[in-house]
C-alpha cells in the first residue's frame, strides 16, 4: 500500500498549494476524486481492463511533482465552459482518472462554437526536462459545438537520461454534425511512464477521428470511451504502436453504441520486437436501442521475435437486432515467402525487415485524411524502424 499512500500523503501536504495555483472549476472536484482513490488504490491486474499493464509497478518510484503556475482566467466564459462541459470523466469509474483529478492543476480549452471551423491544425506538444524524476497531471477539454470542425495534434516528447511518469485526462464533446480529429504522438523513452484516458460523446451526425500512435517509450497505457449519443454518429479510433527493448504498450478502447443509425471503425496494428510486450483490448457494445449499428473492428499484429509478447482481446457485446458488426484480430510473423522474394532481388535481410514493417504499419498511417502530418509521421516511422536495426534502447 506504500505506492497508494505516498500520494495521499503528497495531495494532503500539498492541497493549499495545489487549490492555489488552479481553477474553481477542478479545485470543486479534488474531494470526491481523493476519496476515490482511497477506496480503489491503483488497479491491480485481476480488474479486466488493466489486466495487461501492472500500473502499482509504474507508480511505485517516488517522483517528484511538478507545480503549475495558474493559467487559467477566473472569466465568465471559462467558468461557463469547464461547468457545462469539463464533467464527462467519471472518477468513480478509474483510479487513474481520479488520481489525475486529484493532482491536476490546469486545464487546456479549446472550444469551438457552432459553425466555427479551423482552416489550420491546434499543436499541443509536451516536452519534459528535469534533472530529477518528475511527475505530471495533465488537463485537456475540446467542445465543437454543433457544425464546428477541428483538427487536434498531441505531441508527448521528453529528454533522455530520467524517470517521468505522467497522467493525461481528454474530455472531448462532439456536437450536432461537428467533426473533430484528434492526433495522439508519443515520442519518448523507454524511462518514460505515461497514462492517457480519453472520454468522448459524439452527438447526431457528429464525427470523431481518434488516433494513439507510439512510436517510442517506456510504458504506455491509452483508454479511450467513446459514446455515440444521436444518430448518425460515427467514430473512427486509429492506433499504432512500435516497440523494442523491454517497451510495454497498452491500448483499451470501448465504443458505446447508444443510438441508432451509426457507424464506429476501428484498427490498431502492432509490430512488437525484442523483449516488449503489447496488449490490445478493444469493446464495441451495442445498446437495444441502437438498431442499424454499423461496426468494424480489427487489431493486427506482427510479432518479429519469440521473446516478444503480444494480447489481443477484440470484443462484440450486442444487444440489438438489425445490426452489421464485425471484430478479428491476427498475431503473425514476418513473411518468409516475401523476404525470400526481396533477397533474390539483391535487398539486404535487414532493409527487407525494415521495409516489411513500414509496409505492415503504412495501412494505418493511409487512414489520416491530413496530408501533412500523414507525410511526417510516415518519415517518422522509416526512421524509428531504421533506428531499432542497430537499437540503441531508445537513446535519444
Amino acid at each position: 500500500m506504500r505506492g497508494i499512500e505516498q500520494y495521499i500523503e503528497l495531495f494532503e501536504s500539498e492541497r493549499a498549494h495545489i487549490d492555489a495555483g488552479s481553477h474553481a472549476a477542478l479545485n470543486a472536484r479534488r474531494d470526491e476524486a481523493a476519496a476515490t482513490f482511497r477506496l480503489q488504490g491503483f488497479p491491480s491486474q485481476k480488474v479486466e481492463r488493466y489486466k495487461y499493464t501492472d500500473v502499482a509497478a509504474a507508480f511505485a518510484p517516488n517522483y517528484g511533482w511538478q507545480m503549475c503556475a495558474s493559467l487559467q482566467e477566473e472569466s465568465p466564459e471559462n467558468n461557463d465552459i469547464l461547468s457545462k462541459y469539463g464533467t464527462l470523466a467519471d472518477v468513480n469509474a478509474d483510479a487513474i482518472t481520479a488520481l489525475n483529478t486529484m493532482f491536476v492543476q490546469n486545464v487546456v480549452v479549446v472550444c469551438l462554437r457552432a459553425g466555427e471551423h479551423k482552416e489550420h491544425p491546434v499543436q499541443i506538444t509536451n516536452t519534459l526536462r528535469s534533472s530529477a524524476p518528475l511527475m505530471q497531471h495533465r488537463r485537456l477539454l475540446i467542445v465543437a459545438e454543433a457544425g464546428a470542425d477541428v483538427q487536434i495534434i498531441l505531441g508527448d516528447r521528453a529528454e533522455a537520461g530520467q524517470d517521468f511518469l505522467t497522467t493525461q485526462v481528454t474530455e472531448v464533446f462532439v456536437g450536432e454534425g461537428a467533426h473533430v480529429a484528434l492526433y495522439d504522438i508519443e515520442d519518448t523513452h523507454e524511462r518514460f511512464r505515461r497514462f492517457h484516458q480519453v472520454y468522448a460523446q459524439v452527438a447526431s451526425s457528429g464525427h470523431l477521428i481518434h488516433t494513439a500512435f507510439t512510436l517510442a517509450g517506456g510504458i504506455s497505457r491509452n483508454q479511450t470511451d467513446v459514446r455515440l449519443l444521436g444518430e448518425g454518429a460515427s467514430v473512427n479510433l486509429l492506433g499504432c504502436a512500435i516497440t523494442n527493448a523491454t517497451q510495454h504498450v497498452d491500448n483499451n478502447t470501448l465504443i458505446d453504441h447508444i443510438a441508432p443509425g451509426c457507424t464506429s471503425r476501428e484498427l490498431y496494428k502492432y509490430v512488437v520486437d525484442q523483449q516488449s510486450t503489447a496488449a490490445f483490448a478493444g469493446r464495441v457494445l451495442v445498446r437495444e436501442a441502437a438498431e442499424r449499428t454499423d461496426s468494424v473492428e480489427c487489431n493486427a499484429n506482427l510479432v518479429c521475435t519469440d521473446q516478444a509478447r503480444m494480447w489481443t482481446q477484440p470484443m462484440l457485446e450486442i444487444y440489438a437486432d438489425d445490426v452489421k458488426c464485425s471484430h478479428g484480430s491476427t498475431v503473425g510473423q514476418l513473411n518468409d515467402d516475401a523476404l525470400f522474394y526481396m533477397r533474390q532481388r539483391g535487398i539486404s535481410e535487414a532493409e527487407a525487415r525494415t521495409l516489411l514493417k513500414q509496409a505492415f504499419a503504412s495501412e494505418v498511417l493511409n487512414e489520416i485524411p491530413l496530408e501533412t502530418l500523414r507525410q511526417r509521421l510516415l518519415m517518422q516511422v522509416e526512421k524509428r524502424f531504421r533506428s531499432c536495426e542497430n537499437c540503441k534502447l531508445c537513446v535519444k
